[in-house]
């Protein structure tokens, strides 16, 4: 199907009114007053038989300039993970692009649990990865801004339900403040100067502080000489509940009118596959044929992108565990000096939920699925011997591991357009590793950009 919007500031509008046509086979053209109707949508839909036309018209009072048109198209978003539905959410918000349809097509969608599913397992809070180097950049304007928006949408809400308590925004969205400390056992790039490596402190967190000697936690196990931290901070974070709040945007989409299929894709002919693929389900929906593709497929991309970037694509995985239990605040404690430098331990509340998720682990190349015993051991004892969340101890109930896989890229996340492929528009937006949460607005406002430059 094709959207074109027309406006016009002549006298009259032409009506091209479906199923009348002269004696020469012509349609018939049927005049409408300027001062009746000011806004005039064509939609055009084919099928092998006829052609058929209908007219939308809109009332109005005033007319909009040829430079201000807005020609509808369709926008399809391949995934349903963080980094699509924030996208959508951002495409559908924005004025420059909330006339656009959108389409989602993802083969996992939010309630659905899969290994090759990536947002559901997520810790998480906001924590910047991003350093101060020049070439983080962009991350750190994603991250600073995605921030920003949280902090919005807890404070002023969304505009979908009146008079919500604080409480009640965190149970629906999934997200909500908690205090939150960092701490470092080894000197490094962020700790120098007395933090002045983070770049963060300063314009992007709230309540940001070095914390002094006496607020550090200590080990409290056997044989634990030499373990003393060097570094500390706190600031206010905002954690996630990531089913919960994946649901949320998945349901805010909805409601603004985009369309979301269930759907696998065959990906074994590359992206032309995937795009004629994508074409021939959209004709079976009976919808819009798709004019610009958005690739969210995270690690699925490597399926059907070409063999050589598909190799700069890699997992990071995960495990951590699920407690019962509301932690009063978020920890982590980083480059400790007798742990492999692919293990860290954090504490994060999972808002609404009354649990916490204790962790954790980031192993590049690894895809494994079974649940490492030996791991899920030092992440306990870790937690135990450090006396963080002290709260927790005592809480009935067992707990749950879980395993995920973060969508890594050698060279980091892929946000660009390329050129035209089957006649279609394609978008990335992929590789965002262990940041999907943490720059999931500002870097679907870098797409938005992206979209409006194709206009």
């Amino acid at each position: 199907m094709l959207v074109l919007g027309l406006t016009t500031t002549n006298t009259h509008l032409i009506n091209l009114h479906p199923g009348q046509f002269n004696s020469k086979g012509n349609r018939d053209l049927r005049i409408i007053p300027r001062n009746q109707f000011l806004a005039l949508r064509i939609i055009l839909k084919s099928d092998q038989n006829h052609n058929q036309v209908t007219t939308m018209t809109s009332q109005s009072t005033t007319s909009t300039p040829p430079s201000q048109i807005q020609i509808q198209k369709h926008i399809l978003i391949l995934g349903a993970g963080i980094s699509a539905l924030q996208t959508a959410l951002t495409l559908l918000t924005s004025p420059s692009t909330k006339h656009h349809k959108v389409t989602l097509v993802a083969q996992h969608i939010p309630g659905d649990q899969s290994p090759a599913y990536t947002s559901p397992w997520a810790g998480g809070h906001w924590r910047s990865h991003a350093t101060s180097a020049e070439g983080d950049e962009r991350l750190r304007s994603w991250d600073a801004r995605t921030y920003e928006a949280w902090c919005e949408l807890l404070e002023s809400g969304d505009g979908e339900v009146e008079g919500e308590s604080m409480g009640e925004r965190e149970r629906r969205m999934g997200i909500g403040f908690r205090p939150s400390v960092n701490f470092w056992g080894r000197e490094c790039e962020e700790t120098v100067e007395g933090g002045r490596g983070l770049w963060w402190r300063e314009g992007v967190v709230r309540g940001f502080e070095v914390l002094p000697l006496s607020q550090f936690p200590v080990r409290k196990g056997p044989g634990q000489e030499g373990s003393e931290l060097v570094f500390g901070v706190g600031y206010k974070t905002i954690c996630f509940n990531p089913s919960t709040y994946l649901l949320y945007l998945f349901n805010r989409i909805q409601s603004l009118g985009a369309t979301v299929i269930k759907s696998p894709l065959d990906n074994k002919n590359g992206l032309k596959g995937i795009i004629t693929a994508a074409k021939l389900l959209l004709k079976e929906k009976e919808l819009q044929d798709l004019d610009i593709l958005i690739n969210c497929a995270g690690l699925s991309a490597r399926h059907f992108l070409p063999a050589e970037e598909a190799h700069n694509l890699f997992p990071i995985r995960g495990q951590t565990i699920l407690v019962k239990g509301d932690a009063a605040k978020a920890h982590t404690i980083t480059n400790l000096r007798d742990v492999s430098t692919d293990e860290v331990l954090y504490i994060i509340p999972r808002p609404g939920t009354g649990t916490t998720i204790l962790g954790g682990y980031k192993q590049a190349g690894n895809f494994d699925e079974g649940v490492d015993e030996e791991l899920s051991r030092r992440i306990l004892e870790r937690a135990r011997d450090w006396g963080v969340a002290e709260e927790l101890r005592g809480v009935e109930g067992g707990f749950e591991v879980l395993i995920g896989f973060r969508p890594g890229r050698k060279g980091g996340p892929r946000v660009e357009v390329e050129e035209w492929v089957e006649a279609v528009r394609l978008v990335h937006c992929y590789g965002h590793a262990g940041a999907g949460y943490q720059n999931s607005v500002g870097c679907a406002e870098e797409v938005r950009g992206l979209i409006e430059g194709l206009e």
